[in-house]
């Protein structure tokens, strides 16, 4: 039988064909299971090489980091000694945009073919040597959405490159790994996406679920089986199941919500609690909605489910902390608004009480005095409850721990019954089970405690106790600032009384008025003084007696203390303050105590140039009132009462000195008048012995001396001259005679008054001097006779300074008068002088201005010099105006 060659070649294209599509379809099943891209391009490049026995290929990939192509280290090597160099190198190369032979298909998105790689411009690595199975080199692009993102790269021994088929079938595989790629992309990015959503749902705590309500299928997510506290494995996902999840008070509601959503296509959002397997319970938001087919029907339940506990546990903390917050705010607004206690404590108490879930809240202060703790505020939801006034001791049982301690104390159950005091327990009228007590500090020293009780054993926790302690500091500054702002004012009071007896000891002498306003000062600064009094000690009866009282209705023989008698009598025999808390279990108690039923009593001594004169005593009907700062004033106000009455001794001895001082003066100033009138008297006798016996002889002795001289002859003419010189002699003689009698007493004073009296002085004046006087005056009528002498004197002595010593060529002379007071004025115009000061001292030298000072002081009169070298002189002398006594 013959062979049909024609055929032949027909059957060999077949079978290649045939083995092209079985290559083809090994590689799609090698890519398809490749679990990875590596091993996908591993394998591509195995059933490639073996296929056309190529010996070398090898995978480049895009690199974004680089923004070049880099070796992927996935090689198909048919002997990989001879190409370790080469292997060696093309790891270390890098290919960027149009470089060599990678960068061009890159570039292009092209597969390339060279045929000699020994003998090409565009090869940029050294190829192995040909001898090594390297001859021709062929590379293929692996796109993805229109990118290179990696190229093929085989070697051939041979200078062929491959027949269409075969190149079809490679740029196909190239492909295909573009697919495997994306596909490999995609689904790494879904396991992301898958791990970030668990990773998400476990950190905001929110599970899925879906319910395929047609096949009755529910699944849940992992974190769902979290939240619910449950696993897979021992909790199997259905309706039924997850409602006896559900809190029992919260089911009914779960179960309307969904079957809402169910029948009526609703979605839901809402919150409900969960029992967990260990009976703890969490807070879910839950979220879902119904999923609808083509025809409208619901087919599906989508939900989420949120743990919202610790949200809901931050709000329920965050809610408590804003109220605790605004309970401090106010408490802090009610500190500063106001300074009364009481006010303070209620609205403390008031506010802190509900806020703490205390049914009882109680403010212990200490009482320094008694050395007990003392319930001085509280609140209770009881309105009948009523424990203010309650002492207790500091030193014993849950107070005692808090006070000598100094924290706080937290009890429950029964630690709590079994320490309550009694006294306690009988107070509050039953028996707490739980209890805080935190000590109410100021600068490091208890003040106080503020306790909180609740029947409830686990009403409070450790969280409160910084509250508390917080609320405990508030209160203690709000004490503090209250107690500064009483002794503030009660220093303020005592600076007031004390200053106003001060500017009464400057304005008054009177000692009995002093003393009553230091007694009445002394029960209005000292709290809760009923009654005051001072006693002083008299030197003649030796015994106290009361000189000043205050709110005290008792008679001076009602409350005189003999010498050491009593608590005052102590006293005064051994100093210091006395203060007794009960005088009326005092033996030293007089009947006088017993009879104002006093309870309290505080004496201090009064003490004058140390010794102790007196006592102050301030008295009350309460036991145990005075403090240390009510000793500190009243022996203040006993030192006052001692300068008052030193004060009053002086005042006392210097009124008398200047009595007997003003008694001298006033007798030296009528002896000085008596001598001055008869002075004047002796003047007015010379004056009229001299104007009428001695002028008359003279006036007789010059008629016969002119006699004498016309009857003597012309011959004599030696004698008549010297008869003219005796007439002119004589003639002088009687000037002189009548100037000398009106300057012992002028003739006009008696007959024509002050003024012209004084116009005749300066009219004489100006004759006899060289100076010019010029007098301006007024008429004064029924002018005292020594007022109107001591003037006229004062103007001669003025006028003859001004012509002896002032150097003055012109004098002024005025008197006026201006109400009750007379003016008499002399000014000149001369050298002028530094003038003594004559309110401090008299002049001491010259006799014109001492006699001049007299004259006026006389009369009540003063005089007044102004002057200054080369500025005249003004001499002034200002005298009552006084009419004489008719007599």
């Amino acid at each position: 039988m013959g062979i049909d060659t024609n055929h032949q070649p027909q059957t060999n294209a077949n079978n290649r064909n045939q083995r092209l599509l079985t290559l083809l379809q090994e590689i799609s099943l090698a890519v398809a299971q490749s679990e990875t891209i590596d091993s996908a391009f591993a394998e591509v490049l195995s059933h490639i090489c073996r296929f056309m026995d190529w010996p070398l290929a090898h995978v480049y990939i895009w690199s974004e980091a680089a923004n070049a192509l880099v070796s992927s280290r996935i090689w198909y090597m048919a002997d990989a000694s001879t190409i370790a160099p080469f292997r060696e190198l093309s790891e270390a190369t890098q290919f960027h945009r149009g470089e060599g032979t990678l960068g061009y298909v890159w570039e292009t998105g092209e597969s390339i073919t060279i045929l000699d790689v020994h003998d090409s411009s565009i090869i940029v690595r050294e190829m192995p040597a040909e001898e090594e199975g390297v001859r021709a080199y062929f590379a293929f692009p692996v796109m993805i959405n229109g990118g290179v993102m990696a190229v093929l790269e085989f070697f051939s021994p041979e200078s062929v490159p491959p027949d269409p088929d075969m190149t079809s079938v490679i740029n196909h595989v190239s492909a295909l790994l573009g697919l495997a790629w994306q596909k490999q992309q995609t689904v790494a990015q879904l396991r992301q996406s898958e791990t970030q959503l668990a990773e998400a749902q476990r950190t905001a705590h929110i599970g899925h679920w879906e319910w395929d309500i047609i096949n009755n299928e529910i699944a849940w997510s992992p974190e769902l089986y979290r939240i619910y506290g449950l696993t897979p494995d021992n909790f199997t996902a259905t309706y039924e199941n997850f409602l006896e999840l559900i809190h029992p008070d919260d089911l009914e509601y779960v179960q309307f919500k969904i079957e809402d959503a169910y029948q009526n296509g609703r979605s839901f959002d809402y919150f409900h609690r969960i029992v967990r397997s260990d009976k703890t319970v969490r807070v879910i938001h839950a979220r879902g909605r119904p999923v609808y087919d083509q025809a409208g029907s619901i087919v599906k339940l989508l939900g989420t489910a949120q743990d919202m506990t610790e949200l809901k546990e931050t709000e329920l903390k965050l809610a408590l902390s804003v109220r605790q917050l605004s309970a401090l705010v106010e408490i802090g607004q009610a500190i500063a608004s106001t300074l009364d206690l009481e006010q303070i404590y209620h609205r403390v108490l008031t506010l802190v009480r509900p806020l703490i879930n205390a049914e009882a809240l109680l403010l212990f202060l200490y009482d320094d005095k008694d050395e007990v703790l003392e319930v001085i505020a509280a609140d209770h939801n009881d309105a009948q409850f009523n424990v203010v006034g309650t002492r207790v001791s500091p030193d014993k049982g849950i107070l005692g721990d808090v006070w000598h301690s100094g924290q706080a104390l937290l009890l429950q159950g029964k630690e709590c019954v079994d320490r309550i005091a009694p006294e306690l327990e009988q107070m509050r009228g039953y028996v707490p089970q739980a209890l805080l007590a935190v000590p109410v500090r100021w600068q490091e020293q208890a003040v106080g405690i503020l306790e909180a009780t609740q029947s409830n054993a686990s009403a409070f926790t450790e969280g409160i106790v910084p509250l508390m302690e917080t609320i405990a500091a508030w209160t203690a500054i709000a004490i503090a600032n209250a107690r500064q702002y009483k002794q503030l004012q009660r220093r303020l009071s005592e600076s007031d009384a004390l200053v106003s007896i001060s500017h009464a000891l400057t304005e008054t002498l009177e000692l009995d008025e002093l003393l009553q306003l230091i007694v009445t000062q002394a029960q209005k600064i000292i709290t809760n003084a009923d009654w005051a009094a001072i006693h002083l000690l008299q030197s003649k009866t030796n015994h106290l007696e009361l000189a000043a009282k205050a709110g005290l209705d008792l008679g001076l023989d009602e409350y005189r203390i003999e010498q050491g008698e009593g608590i005052a009598g102590q006293v005064i025999a051994n100093g210091g303050v006395l203060n007794i808390a009960d005088v009326q279990i005092d033996a030293r108690r007089l009947p006088v105590d017993l009879s104002t039923q006093a309870r309290s009593l505080l004496v201090a001594p009064v003490e004058s140039r140390l010794r102790r004169i007196g006592t102050i005593s301030v008295q009350c009907a309460t036991p145990a009132t005075f403090t240390t700062d009510d000793e500190r004033l009243l022996t203040v106000l006993g030192v006052q009462i001692g300068m008052a009455i030193e004060n009053a001794r002086l005042f006392a001895i210097q009124r008398r000195a200047r009595e007997r001082a003003e008694r001298q003066r006033e007798r030296m100033r009528q002896m000085a008048q008596r001598v001055v009138h008869a002075q004047e008297a002796e003047r007015a006798r010379i004056a009229r012995e001299l104007h009428d016996e001695s002028g008359q002889s003279l006036t007789s002795l010059k008629i016969s001396l002119d006699l004498i001289r016309s009857a003597l002859p012309e011959s004599l003419s030696d004698i008549r001259q010297s008869l003219d010189d005796v007439l002119e002699l004589t003639d002088k003689t009687m000037s002189n005679l009548r100037l000398l009698s009106h300057n012992l007493r002028p003739p006009g004073l008696d007959v024509y008054g002050l003024d012209a009296a004084l116009a005749g002085l300066c009219q004489d004046f100006e004759t006899h001097t060289h100076l010019k006087i010029i007098y301006n005056g007024e008429e004064l009528t029924n002018l005292e006779e020594l007022t109107s002498l001591s003037l006229y004197r004062f103007a001669q002595e003025a006028l003859t300074n001004a012509a002896k010593h002032a150097e003055a060529t012109e004098v002024q002379v005025t008197l006026a008068q201006d109400s009750d007071m007379i003016t008499l004025q002399v000014a000149d115009n001369g050298c002028g002088f530094s003038p003594p000061e004559l309110d401090e001292d008299a002049p001491k030298s010259g006799a014109g201005l001492p006699g001049m000072m007299e004259r006026l002081e006389m009369v009540n009169g003063r005089m007044q010099i102004k002057s200054s070298p080369e500025q005249g002189s003004v001499v002034t002398a200002v005298v009552p105006y006084v009419v004489p006594e008719e007599t």
